[in-house]
């Protein structure tokens, strides 16, 4: 995917934005995330609440990596192995989801127990 499109799905509404998410992670079969220092980056919320920043592919995280996180490595992640071990981890360390983070610090974060039934809902209706 090129950056122009990559691009028009960061211009979409959150509601598109987010089933775009989810059309491309399933057929990329990767969730994509920031490392810096072996650590993977996390956000916080105005409540001080930590939020891992996700992308559904290498592309849609360079774009980011290159104007917000410069000092970063792209690192990915199985689909299957984010949904079975990593979400469950996250909701256990109180670590939400920011699906496709922006260069503008946005994003649509999403508890990590609803996104992973979101997910499974999704993949399941695909397969």
């Amino acid at each position: 995917m090129g950056y122009s499109e990559i691009e028009e799905v960061f211009c979409l509404t959150d509601d598109r934005k987010y089933k775009a998410f989810f059309n491309i992670a399933a057929e990329s079969e990767i969730i994509c995330g920031l490392k810096a220092k072996e650590k993977w980056i996390t956000v916080k919320d105005e409540n001080g609440n930590p939020s891992m920043p996700i992308w559904p592919g290498y592309g849609f995280a360079k774009y980011c990596q290159e104007n917000q996180w410069k000092d970063t490595q792209i690192e990915g992640i199985d689909l299957y192995e984010f949904l079975e071990y990593w979400l469950s981890g996250m909701k256990r360390d109180g670590c939400s989801v920011l699906v496709l983070a922006d260069t503008a610090g946005g994003g649509i974060a999403v508890e990590a127990d609803k996104f992973k039934e979101e997910l499974e809902k999704y993949l399941s209706s695909e397969f």
